[in-house]
């Protein structure tokens, strides 16, 4: 194994400038840094701004490790519609995968990448940030240890502050230092063909990711959904019941209508055969009751956002030959499957759709 990683990011826009960039450049085993954008003005103004070299910006990701052999994995932070796409080009170069969710738009797109990695013995590591939490981290190990039995009934929900972004006001969100190199478009979480919808695959995929993660086995089968658009083009509240494949049922829901100030919640309550755990990954509050009396409960904090954490989990695979805390064919397909399920319901007012019909 070489001593420092070789990594290319595809994509340098909002969250690539703001997110992996910076904690690239202080990763002391990060070696080098590859900038791939169609827009190649976009890659070279994210290399002036954090001094890699401009001679390291390509327009294609096979260009780009053609031009650096020695890469061994990409970061994919590209928008919504294009990931498919741009995942598979760096799987076509040999590259292990850091993918920003949602994996995909569609399930069939994300079961192909997840085959081809496994086919290419390549490694997909989702971006999703809240389970690395203590709390949450908390949660699954008492979970894996059997402490609620089965679980038999999921609640979740989501509530953040998104509705600016959904209706193209990016502007309204810009930070008060402004942004790192760049802000989102106003296409790019409101227009249905650039973001792939709404709350659902910009916020809930954070939820419904959690909510995988913490029930192993567990994966989609039937699901019925309603959205509102409110003023947007994309959806903004979304409510989805769901069975499970282990007979569990599941309630998931989302709001992006909260206000500045408002801490939001992206909650998982998760009800056993032996007892109850909920985990909120905005407030740090964990809870468990067990039908045997034994109670747990740490209160509301400020756990803050591990938004380099991803990367550091990403670096000790290139090096280290670690595993995926979140594998793209838990974390990343099913999410993908619940998603494009809830939305094939809600465009048809709630019919329920199988999730082996979005293969049909």
């Amino acid at each position: 194994m070489p001593e420092k990683a070789s990594i290319a990011v595809v994509g340098t826009g909002w969250w690539a400038t703001t997110a992996h960039l910076p904690a690239m450049k202080a990763h002391p085993r990060i070696g080098k840094i590859v900038l791939v954008d169609r827009k190649r003005e976009a890659a070279e103004a994210a290399a002036r701004t954090y001094g890699i070299p401009l001679d390291n910006c390509y327009t294609s990701v096979a260009e780009a490790k053609a031009a650096h052999p020695d890469l061994q994995g990409a970061i994919v932070a590209t928008t919504h519609h294009a990931h498919y796409a741009a995942a598979k080009d760096c799987l076509d170069q040999n590259l292990h995968l850091l993918l920003e969710k949602p994996m995909t738009v569609y399930a069939r797109d994300a079961k192909a990448l997840v085959e081809q990695a496994a086919a290419a013995n390549l490694k997909i590591l989702m971006g999703y940030t809240f389970p690395y939490l203590p709390p949450v981290a908390q949660a699954k190990r008492y979970i894996d240890d059997g402490l609620i039995g089965d679980i038999e009934y999921v609640a979740c929900s989501m509530s953040s502050v998104t509705y600016d972004l959904l209706l193209g006001h990016p502007e309204r969100f810009e930070p008060a230092g402004g942004f790192a190199v760049t802000g989102p478009t106003p296409q790019t979480y409101s227009e249905p063909t650039v973001a792939g919808g709404g709350q659902g695959v910009l916020q809930i995929t954070h939820l419904a990711a959690m909510m995988f993660h913490l029930s192993p086995g567990m994966r989609a089968e039937v699901v019925t959904a309603f959205m509102n658009n409110l003023q947007a083009k994309v959806d903004v509240i979304d409510a989805m019941a769901v069975r499970m494949n282990t007979g569990a049922l599941a309630t998931v829901g989302s709001s992006g209508n909260l206000r500045p100030g408002d801490p939001g919640s992206v909650e998982v309550h998760l009800h056993g055969s032996k007892g109850r755990i909920l985990v909120d990954g905005f407030t740090g509050e964990f809870f468990m009751h067990l039908h045997d009396g034994r109670q747990e409960h740490i209160p509301r904090h400020n756990p803050g956002y591990p938004g380099d954490v991803p990367l550091a989990k990403f670096v000790e695979i290139l090096l280290d030959g670690a595993d995926p805390l979140f594998p793209g064919r838990i974390d990343g397909l099913y999410t993908v499957e619940l998603l494009e399920a809830a939305a094939r319901s809600a465009a048809r007012d709630g019919h329920p759709i199988f999730v082996r019909d979005l293969y049909a």
